[in-house]
């Protein structure tokens, strides 16, 4: 008969989630900037993460031109309250640096894209024909049927039948959020996709973790610390316009603009 180990310690491997920060070739100086914008004031979003900082775009010659330093970087995640827990890249100065610095180094892997299928010249024709079929009868069917929006992905939607208190952080994972309660001053909550808050926001709320700049947040009663999409972020120490303090509030990135601008607008929901 088997016997459970008695042992005070196992260990078991596991991989951990972490944000990656891919970098493209830049001036150093350029890239903390854009690393520093994408961070936020902290506490931010990513404070308490672990990250990884990903040079797989960049070559030794860009690396040396560019004068980058690993450390330079991770005291700049450090002073955000990032645990910086792998480097990714092609380089043996880039890992060198990380073997210094006591940090795990992965060596990066670049996709390779599978060449396109050329079209066959005996079969153009008949695709052709086939095509032309194939639009006479969407036509047809639209003459009957009203159009059904199409979405590029299935999004996921986490809902919370509670309030958030302080303290407490969540994360929407590749999903939508609705919390139906109020968000309290301290508390976090975090999408990939749309926030929802149906109730007081007082606390952060973070849209686009992942990076969509079409994501949104909604709330019904905006008295928000912070709130972002896409890491572009607003805080309101300075208080809130009239028009949204404690309002139905929409926050979304207006593209209009070079750099897009992060816009509060007043809705109506009566």
């Amino acid at each position: 008969m088997n016997k459970p180990s008695s042992a005070p310690l196992d260990i078991k491997f596991a991989k951990i989630k972490a944000v990656t920060f891919a970098l493209r070739p830049a001036p150093l100086q350029e890239s903390l900037e854009a690393l520093k914008k994408r961070l936020g004031p902290t506490p931010g979003v990513y404070s308490a993460e672990p990250a990884v900082l990903d040079f797989s775009g960049w070559n030794d010659t860009e690396l040396a031109e560019h004068g980058i330093e690993l450390k330079t970087y991770a005291e700049m995640l450090r002073a955000a309250g990032v645990l910086l827990a792998e480097v990714r890249g092609q380089s043996e100065a880039l890992e060198a640096q990380a073997e210094e610095l006591g940090i795990r180094f992965e060596t990066g892997q670049t996709e390779q894209l599978e060449p396109e299928p050329q079209p066959q010249p005996e079969k153009t024709e008949q695709a052709a024909q086939a095509v032309q079929a194939e639009l006479l009868e969407t036509d047809s069917e639209q003459a009957s049927h009203p159009a059904v929006p199409s979405f590029d992905n299935a999004r996921r939607t986490m809902v919370i039948d509670q309030s958030v208190r302080s303290g407490q952080k969540i994360y929407a994972q590749g999903a939508d959020l609705i919390v139906m309660g109020q968000v309290s001053a301290g508390a976090e909550v975090i999408a990939d996709g749309n926030v929802h808050v149906y109730g007081v926001l007082r606390g952060r709320a973070l849209a686009g973790a992942a990076g969509d700049t079409q994501a949104r947040i909604i709330s019904t009663c905006f008295e928000a610390e912070l709130v972002a999409v896409a890491g572009y972020y607003l805080t309101f120490e300075g208080g809130f316009p009239e028009e949204n303090r404690s309002k139905p509030t929409l926050i979304h990135l207006d593209h209009g603009t070079e750099p897009a601008v992060l816009r509060l607008e007043a809705i109506n929901i009566r």
